[in-house]
Order: structure tokens, then sequence, then C-alpha cells
């Protein structure tokens, strides 16, 4: 089958580019014809789409220029140029099936008019709450469909709660996602009640959790993990206040735990200097490898409604225990004591990582990654997506 992924990033970024990444790959080793249209940025890495890559915008000073920054406002609602590269690709190479992901902001809606006109189904895979909150990291029953009461919630300045408002009305007012996105992929129960609360078709919702490919040990061996303590506690991802990671550094101080941390710092975020903390910078996926196959577990802190939990799933297909708190999906993935321990606040969660390196809490490491690999593992994922394309290509 012919199919078309499409992402704003195609670069290893965060959990939805991981994502994105996979699936692809997935697709392409089981036999299906697959492209993606992206953004130009530096890091892209899919060259064979390079004709089609709409140019980069950003909204931070760090990434863009003021020029790519102004273009970007105009992206949240609408873009041209990303419309005009989707007819292009869609006539050049004429997919079966087209799957979204996260086309918000530098994308816009503006590409599905093209592939609705075509009658090619859409799939959406949902990453995040972008589709029924101004505030992707979250939605607010409070708030609902009444955007402009997220204008007075205390995130983010006043002119991007304004931007992101006025973006919600806009797409709800001229139903881009409703009327064009034949079904949603959303990867948790916990992300389907949301949507389904908040207003969206549950007909139109189909589940297929998020999968890991299987690493091989011989492969991660080769990689030299000098400087690294030989017990440690590993977080990996992007760095900020929102992911807890101050509250992480807090709780390794407290109990004397180790502490490797890997990824870029966000929004300004500085880690602070302590004895416990080992600060690797960003890691190629190789590198994260070694690092959690050498690590005692993986820990975070956030408490954002996480839509699935990929680092809790990456630390099960290694057979190391995942610690977190109680909050999003998480719970879907992780069993208390079994597979890891999620806690109700930051106290339980420092105790439960004190007993675990005391060895007063011990966790079976090959079990753990045989139940991973058999409930989230790369076979379970493709059948129930090519299932889903082949019932919606019938219904076409």
């Amino acid at each position: 089958m012919k199919i078309l992924e499409v992402n704003k990033y195609a670069y290893m970024r965060r959990g939805a580019e991981r994502h994105f990444l996979d699936v692809r790959d997935l697709l392409r080793r089981n036999g299906h014809e697959v492209m993606t249209l992206a953004l130009d940025y530096k890091q892209e890495s899919d060259p064979e789409s390079a004709p089609y890559q709409v140019n980069y915008v950003g909204y931070n000073t760090y990434d863009s220029t003021l020029l790519q920054r102004v273009i970007g406002i105009g992206r949240l609602f609408w873009s041209f140029e990303a419309r005009s590269k989707m007819k292009r690709l869609l006539d050049d190479f004429k997919p079966d099936v087209v799957h979204l992901h996260n086309i918000y902001h530098q994308l816009s809606p503006s590409i599905l008019g093209p592939i609705k006109s075509l009658g090619i189904p859409m799939i959406m895979t949902i990453h995040d709450y972008n589709l029924v909150s101004p505030d992707k990291d979250a939605y607010y029953p409070q708030v609902g469909k009444h955007y402009y009461k997220f204008l007075f919630m205390k995130k983010y300045s006043f002119g991007k709660r304004f931007l992101l408002v006025l973006k919600k009305y806009w797409e709800d007012s001229m139903g881009f996602y409703e009327k064009n996105i034949d079904a949603y992929i959303v990867p948790s129960q916990y992300v389907k009640n949301i949507l389904v609360e908040a207003g969206m078709s549950i007909e139109k919702i189909t589940i297929i959790p998020h999968f890991v490919m299987k690493q091989e040990v011989k492969e991660i061996q080769r990689i030299s993990l000098a400087k690294i303590p030989r017990e440690y506690a590993l977080y990996g991802g992007s760095l900020s206040k929102e992911k807890g990671v101050d509250i992480l550094v807090d709780i390794c101080e407290r109990v004397r735990i180790p502490f490797v941390l890997a990824g870029t710092c966000e929004n300004g975020f500085a880690i602070r200097s302590s004895e416990m903390v080992t600060y690797l910078g960003k890691q190629t996926r190789e590198q994260m490898a070694v690092l959690m196959h050498s690590a005692s577990c993986v820990v975070s802190a956030s408490s954002l409604p996480e839509t699935f939990g990929l680092l809790a799933l990456e630390a099960g297909s290694f057979g190391k225990p995942f610690f977190g708190l109680r909050a999003g999906a998480l719970s879907e993935i992780i069993v208390n004591g079994v597979n890891g321990f999620l806690a109700s606040d930051t106290n339980a969660l420092a105790r439960a990582l004190g007993d675990f390196f005391a060895r007063k809490q011990m966790f079976d490491g090959p079990a753990i990654q045989k139940q991973i690999e058999e409930r989230f593992g790369e076979k379970s994922y493709l059948k129930h997506f090519e299932a889903l394309l082949h019932s919606l290509k019938k219904e076409k």
C-alpha cells in the first residue's frame, strides 16, 4: 500500500517525532511504499522527500529568524506553500492513505482540502490535546469550547494565549478536522475519554497503543559509557520545568541517588548544578539505548497529562522499572510493583526510589521486557494499523 506520512518535523525531537519515524520505518520494512511531508529543517531525516519539504518556520528566538517567526504566525491559520507542496506530492505519489500526525502550527490545516478532494482516506494519530484545547499540553474542562476562558489562565504570555485562542475558533468555525479526518488513532483509553468528553465522535476513534522497536544488546555494547556512574536513575527527553526535571534533581539529592540526564533544555530551562547529577546533553538514539541498557531504572516527575508515555514504554523494553507520578495514561503501562511504580506525589516518589536503590524493592527485568514486547510490540501495532487502513479503503 502507498502511504503518505505527515508530521511537521521529520527528525528525532520528542515523543511524537519518535513515533512518526518509527511508524514510517515499520511500514517500509513490511512492504509498504512510504513518503513523508514535513518541514525542511536542518536535521531533516528523509532526503527522498526533499522536493516536497515545506520551508521551516519557528516560534522561538533560539531556533528561528524574525522573518520565520512572522511567517509562522500566519501558518497558525493557513499556509499556501504547504497546501501547494501537498498537491504536488499527491499528484506525484498518488497515496492510497494519508496518515497525519502533528500538522499544527507549522503546516496548518490548509493541507487537508487537497487530500479530501481526491477522496483519499485520512487518518490522524493524536499525540496531544491540540484538537480540543488552545493548549496542546492539557485539556481544561472548565474551558471546554469556550476558548476565550483560556485567556485568563496563567500559562504562556498573553499574546501567545490570544493567538492560540484565535486559532481554535478559526479551526472550529471552518470544521477542518471534523469534515476531513476519517479516523483518529489514540494511544490510550485515557486520551479517548478526554476527546469524547470534549465532543469528538466516538465512532471515529480507535485505540492503538504506541509500540517500541526491539534493540539488540550487541549493538548497544559497542558504545562507551565513560563518566557514567555504575548505578543510576535515568531521565531522557525534553528538559523543562513542566517535565519536572527540577523535582527529580531534588529527589536524587535528598535520597543520594546518582542521576543521569539526557536531552535538550527548552524554554530557557537551566539544570541546577549538583554532585548527584550527570548531564550529557542531547543523545542519539543509539546512545540513549546504551544509557537505558545500563541504567538501574528510568524516572520522570512530569505531572503533565501525558497521552501515553513512550519513556516508560522504552524503559520496559530494556527490562528497566519506571518510576514516575500517576498522571495521564501512564497507569495503562505501569503496574506498581510489577514493572515500576507510579506515585501520588513527589514524597511518595522519593520513598519508592530510595527503597529501590536500597534493595528493598526488586523487579524482574526479563519479565518486564517480555510483558512490554507482548503488549506493545511492532507486530501488534502493525496488525491493528493495517486493519484500520483496509477498513477505510473499503469504505471509500
